[in-house]
């Protein structure tokens, strides 16, 4: 089956997948926060664009002993699915949040910045079907997550999904 370009973007659009390694990791307050997050997510939004439609997706986190916090998903658009996977962690040496991933062929590190006891990482990245902007929020008892593609000819594609806990 061949799935809609926008459902394809939404593998590299969290810009949290597949990690690499991951530094040593410390902060017991950040590594708090993270854990937080431990257990099933359900998420829901539009797409508008030229593929428009609902998307719902399903997220898990899971805490790793190194107080990173490792997550899997799918998310389904229309006819098809996407899944996917990745970590997210806190370098106490650096004193921050961050994400490092590897999708649809893409590298891509992000950092999370702290407002209150929101992390937010928000990526942009050219990729082979065109410009893709993100932002993917931990924002207390709620997570969101909302994303922009422009393809190569120039179509706007974008959504925003909220997710609760389940």
């Amino acid at each position: 089956m061949r799935l809609p370009s926008s459902l394809k973007v939404l593998a590299l659009v969290p810009a949290l997948l597949a990690p690499l390694s991951l530094p040593a990791l410390a902060g017991q307050a950040e590594n708090a926060l993270l854990a937080k997050y431990a257990g099933s997510w359900r998420g829901t939004g539009e797409v508008t664009g030229p593929n428009a439609g609902s998307v719902v997706c399903r997220l898990t986190f899971k805490p790793a002993d190194s107080g990173a916090v490792s997550y899997s998903g799918r998310c389904s658009f229309g006819a098809g699915g996407y899944s996917f996977r990745g970590a997210m962690a806190y370098d106490d040496a650096k004193k921050r949040f961050f994400s490092q991933s590897s999708a649809q062929g893409e590298q891509i590190n992000t950092t999370g910045k702290k407002s209150g006891n929101t992390i937010t990482f928000a990526s942009s990245v050219d990729t082979q079907y065109g410009a893709a902007t993100s932002s993917f929020a931990l924002a207390g008892n709620a997570i969101k997550l909302s994303f922009k593609v422009v393809d190569k000819k120039g179509r706007a594609t974008a959504s925003a999904i909220s997710f609760s806990k389940q």
